[in-house]
């Protein structure tokens, strides 16, 4: 199914709508915590370290508890996880790596075991990439580009060949996207803002377009989000915080009205 970048074109921005899971009192110029929440009935757990050493501890306890990663971002001197309770039927792993070269030697025996990438994450000079099995999805890829425009490029190139942008990162001077070619593709569209303030405009653009976000990165001062058409009609919204304990309030209070963390983002 072919797909339209919108990052490169002008759009007409729209006013702020009221209504979703967002809180549209946000300090635009300032360093903030961005959680991107859905109306589901997921519970979840969040758990901020101030260092790898001790979110790899957590992850342990977790998943002996019975949850999955479900979202993972280091920011501002804090790893932060958010875990929910795992499927049954999933298997999930994860690597550390301190160059992305290593995680090139691997991915491919990942592959041929039926994982799949579904996070990445890079902070302190450190990868975390986790890998998932029963996925539903039939192959997967990779594109790593030093320069934005070449990687927007490349988005373009491989959604015409059927794939879906699933993750993406910017870490070691270079822009990475995870894509995989799932059973039915999704219309998707990326788009860049160097504000939040037009970024969280441009956002209410595309709700209203029926779009709704998949990711957002804050990537080497732009932020990039990437958008999915949904199949029906789905409440989203998002919380900006400008620390640890205010996100969590954020996320304490989401989880209470029946909302779950899908993405998690960090920049200015």
């Amino acid at each position: 199914m072919w797909k339209i970048l919108f990052g490169l074109i002008t759009m007409i921005l729209f006013t702020l709508t009221t209504g979703e899971a967002r809180s549209p009192k946000y300090d635009a110029s300032r360093y903030k915590y961005i959680g991107v929440y859905m109306q589901t009935a997921q519970k979840q757990q969040i758990v901020a370290t101030m260092s790898l050493e001790k979110f790899r501890e957590a992850i342990k306890t977790q998943w002996a508890k019975g949850n999955d990663i479900v979202e993972l971002k280091y920011g501002n001197g804090h790893w932060i996880g958010v875990f929910g309770e795992s499927d049954p039927d999933n298997a999930q792993t994860y690597v550390v790596a301190s160059r992305w070269n290593a995680i090139d030697k691997i991915v491919e025996s990942y592959w041929k075991q039926g994982y799949f990438i579904t996070n990445i994450e890079h902070g302190l000079a450190e990868w975390v990439v986790v890998f998932e099995k029963h996925t539903g999805w039939k192959n997967q890829a990779y594109e790593r580009r030093a320069k934005r425009d070449e990687f927007i490029s490349v988005v373009n190139k491989r959604w015409k060949e059927g794939y879906d942008l699933i993750d993406m990162e910017y870490g070691e001077g270079h822009y990475v996207g995870v894509f995989a070619e799932r059973k039915k593709s999704t219309t998707q569209a990326l788009s860049v803002r160097s504000t939040w303030y037009e970024t969280a405009k441009m956002i209410d653009a595309y709700w209203k377009e029926s779009y709704r976000i998949a990711n957002i990165e804050y990537m080497l001062g732009r932020w990039v989000v990437l958008f999915e058409k949904t199949g029906g009609p789905k409440v989203q919204g998002f919380e900006t915080s400008a620390d640890i304990a205010s996100f969590e309030k954020a996320f304490a209070k989401r989880q209470k009205e029946g909302y779950s963390l899908i993405d998690l983002a960090e920049g200015w």
